[in-house]
């Protein structure tokens, strides 16, 4: 929970990504599903008396500048480590061929530095892909922190404008909303707006 003036903003840092069950169901004659059409409408009419606001962190991710550069650079980091992955891989299943191929032919010793050669690739690949995974954790980390750091001074300012008592997240158990109270859009263009940090 993080506090700024007066207004509490309860948003939580997970980052965790929240499937979409909606379907996209459409009116005739358009291409825009009913459920955005009706959202957009009702977004639009924020109640003056409300003194509860909903933001939707993956939406916001998903429409700001800055969402889709910390999304571009997962994407670029995670095809980067599964090619390496992949290639580590190959070197594991050739050596294994080759063990496998060369059982019969090859003398003891050298069939024993084969399996020997085996293992050591194989125990290599195994840390490699978990240290890939920890590099893609710690990043994806790094670039939410950097977010919500951006971030929370926004919805602050949101809230305080709007003389709001909470500001709830998407993360939260959150059973219920009004679409109308949802502040989603706003802070993705006021985060799009707002100065880059130094």
């Amino acid at each position: 929970m993080v506090r700024y003036s007066g207004v509490l903003v309860m948003v939580t840092a997970l980052g965790s990504s929240v499937p979409l069950f909606a379907q996209s169901l459409t009116t005739p004659g358009t291409s825009k599903p009913i459920e955005r059409q009706v959202a957009a409408a009702v977004r639009e009419a924020f109640p003056k008396d409300s003194k509860i606001g909903y933001v939707d962190l993956d939406r916001v991710a998903a429409l700001s500048n800055e969402g889709k550069s910390a999304t571009a650079q997962l994407a670029a980091l995670r095809t980067k480590k599964a090619a390496e992955v992949a290639e580590r891989s190959k070197q594991v299943e050739a050596l294994q061929q080759k063990l496998s191929a060369g059982g019969a032919v090859l003398n003891e010793a050298a069939v024993t530095r084969l399996q020997r050669e085996f293992q050591r690739a194989q125990l290599d690949f195994q840390r490699f892909n978990e240290d890939a995974q920890a590099e893609l954790q710690d990043r994806q980390q790094q670039l939410w922190r950097a977010f919500t750091t951006r971030l929370f001074p926004v919805v602050g300012q949101v809230a305080t404008e709007r003389n709001l008592w909470a500001v709830l997240s998407s993360e939260t158990n959150l059973l219920w909303h009004l679409p109308a109270i949802d502040l989603s859009d706003e802070i993705a263009r006021r985060l799009d707006a707002a100065p880059p940090q130094q």
